[in-house]
């Protein structure tokens, strides 16, 4: 493939495309660089989307296949480690008992059983070669992860939404009964104003005095008007009854 520069009319072959892309990416500065930031640059040197989708299926499978094959050698290493540390504090406190004990000497014999069995632990856990069964194990276990992974981050997430969401129906629900209380007191001061304008004003200390004082003598004049009328009755009875008795 060849591609034409448009300023000079050079061409390159597909071999010098991807050697100045290399050695491009090589002295640019060391950053990530998104998707859709890939298919754009390779789309402005004529790559399409198809093929770029496809080769980052390709790198991903090959990373995927390289993680799990540096986490396969980690295993062994650690698990090798673990085996000569064994071996070393086990056969070191056999030869302890063995030299302090009488007798003959009979620890070298778990040492050399033992000591047979490290080796080819040694030679399993230091080798490089990983079968395509356990890669293909180990990059199921990595997507299973990865997966899982994913799954927790989603749903604290939405944790976190829901807690916010809630932190917010909260203060809402407080401003809200703040502005309630606030109002119903407004309502409340300017009805008790206009109360406090309608009223009578309140009376005097001489005014109440005064209605003190004729209040008793209005109730003695109208016991005694009420004494005279029953009086006057009384008369006019007595002397409707004489005029009967004088008539006979």
């Amino acid at each position: 493939m060849a591609k034409p520069d448009k300023q000079s009319g050079r061409r390159y072959t597909e071999a010098e495309v991807r050697a100045i892309l290399e050695r491009a990416l090589r002295d640019a500065q060391a950053r990530d660089v998104g998707h859709d930031e890939l298919v754009a640059a390779a789309e402005e040197i004529g790559i399409s989307r198809g093929a770029i989708e496809a080769a980052s299926r390709d790198i991903e499978h090959v990373r995927g296949e390289a993680e799990a094959r540096a986490a396969i050698l980690a295993r062994r290493r650690k698990g090798f480690r673990s085996h000569l540390f064994s071996f070393l504090v086990v056969n070191a406190f056999l030869f302890a008992v063995n030299a302090l004990t009488p007798g003959p000497w009979w620890f070298f014999w778990p040492l050399l059983g033992w000591g047979l069995g490290l080796a080819f632990h040694a030679r399993a856990a230091l080798s490089s070669d990983v079968s395509p069964r356990q890669l293909r194990r180990a990059i199921e276990r990595n997507a299973a992860l990865a997966q899982r992974e994913e799954h927790r981050r989603l749903k604290e997430r939405r944790r976190a939404e829901q807690l916010e969401r809630k932190q917010r129906l909260e203060r809402s629900a407080e401003e809200l009964g703040h502005a309630v209380e606030e109002g119903v007191a407004t309502v409340l001061s300017r009805i008790a104003q206009e109360i406090r304008g309608s009223a009578p004003p309140p009376p005097s200390p001489e005014d109440a005095r005064r209605g003190r004082r004729i209040a008793p003598l209005g109730a003695e004049e109208a016991g005694m008007d009420d004494a005279e009328s029953e009086a006057l009755g009384e008369e006019e009875a007595d002397r409707a009854a004489r005029r009967g008795r004088g008539g006979r």
